[in-house]
């Protein structure tokens, strides 16, 4: 009898034991299972655009495995949008305006930052730098509680509406510094930009997608006309040298020693873009909105660096240098 309830206790713990190792199992395929999920949002939201080849190498993860994760996120509410073959998040997606919300500094925080800066002087070339990026994204010479301002909330109350309904708008008496004009403007507003300070709307009557200060628009009309070119609507980048564009253009650079360490210091945030080759250089593996940016940099450093792949970046260095030549020439002339 005793011997009976020995291999009963012996059965009742070799089952509790299985059971144990299959939870600790499920447990670890869920956990694998998001981290992969986890790990695919973050590469499609890094800023660069990857192929499935790409990704599929990153991860180390079959087509199959990568098309079933791509689906699950679609599923979770996150616009994955395809474009030459190219794969990343839009923004606009539901998680990351709430996400932008909840981490967006205040008008208060903003001005108390840019006070701070404006305080250190201009002897740090990175505080320039970053008082430069505030002043660029934020309107410091509207007060909180203008006139001014409260026409900015209710002009930012009605584009929120319209965008949620996907309505056209008229901006009535928008001020434009470029045209040296004050018309409306019939646009379809679908991005809110640099703290809801502009707004991004593709124009019924340039047929473009155009950028507009909140603060140059006299007033808002919703009217009773749905989008018509949403298939038109471009999501906006910008690259770590603050160029913004619709468009992005991938360039691989060499970089030397020298070369490397004043891109990491010059550029920090672009630190995760570089990766060591095997012969002691690095590779830079960058998308830029417009070369301006990427070429300062590499005109003045070129002995050091070597274009490994952008056609558009040969030609555009290549322009800028027959610039330069033409005029050196001319001034030497004089």
């Amino acid at each position: 009898m005793i011997r009976h309830e020995k291999s009963a206790v012996e059965i009742n713990k070799s089952v509790v034991s299985a059971l144990y190792i299959i939870c600790l199992f499920i447990v670890r395929m869920r956990f694998d299972k998001l981290k992969k999920q986890l790990e695919l949002l973050i590469l499609l939201s890094d800023g660069r655009n990857y192929t499935v080849e790409e990704l599929c190498g990153r991860m180390n993860l079959s087509r199959r495995n990568f098309y079933y994760l791509l689906d699950f996120i679609k599923h979770a509410g996150f616009i994955v949008f395809k474009n030459q073959g190219y794969y990343h998040i839009d923004r606009r997606s539901p998680f990351f305006t709430q996400l932008l919300q909840t981490i967006q500094f205040t008008d208060k925080d903003v001005k108390t930052i840019h006070s701070v800066l404006t305080m250190a002087g201009n002897d740090s070339e990175m505080v320039n730098q970053l008082r430069q990026k505030l002043e660029s994204s934020y309107n410091f010479s509207v007060s909180a509680e203008s006139p001014i301002r409260r026409q900015m909330e209710s002009n930012l109350k009605l584009l929120r509406k319209a965008m949620a309904e996907k309505k056209t708008v008229r901006l009535i008496g928008y001020s434009s510094p470029h045209s040296h004009s004050v018309k409306d403007r019939l646009v379809e507003p679908f991005l809110l930009l640099h703290n809801n300070e502009d707004v991004r709307c593709h124009e019924l009557v340039s047929k473009q997608n155009k950028t507009f200060k909140i603060s140059r628009m006299t007033s808002v009309e919703i009217l009773d006309t749905s989008w018509l070119h949403e298939d038109k609507h471009r999501q906006v980048f910008t690259d770590i040298f603050m160029f913004s564009s619709e468009e992005r253009y991938r360039v691989k650079l060499r970089l030397g020693q020298l070369s490397h360490n004043l891109f990491k210091e010059e550029y920090p945030q672009g630190a995760h873009y570089i990766t060591p080759n095997a012969d002691g250089s690095w590779l830079l593996d960058i998308e830029v909105c417009d070369y301006r940016g990427l070429g300062r940099f590499v005109l003045g450093l070129f002995k050091d660096i070597e274009i490994i792949e952008g056609d558009g970046f040969k030609a555009y260095l290549r322009a800028e240098i027959e610039s330069l030549i033409d005029s050196s020439n001319q001034l030497l002339q004089k």
